[in-house]
């Protein structure tokens, strides 16, 4: 079995995709400052908070009793956690930010302006080797198209309740599959994390101890 990947979120999406290509995941989600800086891309955004959420974890890990494990950690051979990964994935319509919505009515809004039209979900990942300290950073782009939708149409989508806590108000990997007319690029990225961009990093960086193969 493969060593544990440390994965600094909370995303069951992320953690699922993880756990379907084969890798052992433990979660340790970190609570950032997620505001967006005056004049930040969203390229700049994510991968800022990727390396937040990570460094964040790191910083518990080598120096923090982590109360579910019962034990303090820092790499040794008898407690061999190396490997902490993060991500975060937004939603760019027109260079703006779609995030979650905060209310019904806000995710009407954003399924209005994301109907018929093409947007970009963006995610910033970063890995992190406690053994070398050293860190990978890196950003993936995905362009999604919508059909065209009514605002009957919209409304009965959001009454399955998959929305209200996913970045532009819908989810490629639930019902929200049906409103996607085209993808360019990973579908992965758009669920929450690119798996093949991620596994390329951890190969280059030689994290063999955590690959599923």
């Amino acid at each position: 079995m493969p060593s544990q990947l440390v994965l600094a979120s909370a995303s069951e999406r992320r953690k699922e995709l993880l756990e379907k290509t084969g890798f052992t995941v433990k979660p340790m989600p970190a609570e950032i400052d997620e505001s967006q800086l005056p004049d930040e891309t969203p390229d700049a955004y994510v991968k800022r908070l990727a390396r937040l959420k990570v460094l964040k974890v790191v910083d518990r890990i080598q120096s923090t009793l982590y109360p579910e494990l019962g034990t303090t950690f820092a790499y040794t051979r008898e407690s061999p956690l190396r490997w902490v990964l993060g991500a975060d994935t937004v939603v760019v319509l027109d260079n703006l930010i779609l995030g979650k919505p905060q209310s019904h009515e806000d995710a009407v809004e954003m399924l209005m302006r994301l109907q018929g039209r093409e947007h970009i979900v963006i995610t910033g990942f970063c890995l992190y080797d406690m053994k070398k300290s050293k860190e990978g950073l890196q950003s993936v782009q995905t362009i999604v198209k919508f059909k065209k939708m009514s605002r009957a149409e919209i409304e009965k989508y959001l009454a399955v309740g998959e929305s209200m806590d996913k970045a532009g108000a819908y989810a490629i990997q639930g019902v929200g599959s049906y409103l996607v007319e085209s993808i360019y690029g990973s579908y992965t990225n758009v669920v929450g994390l690119p798996l093949c961009q991620v596994i390329e990093m951890m190969e280059e960086m030689g994290a063999k101890d955590i690959l599923p193969y």
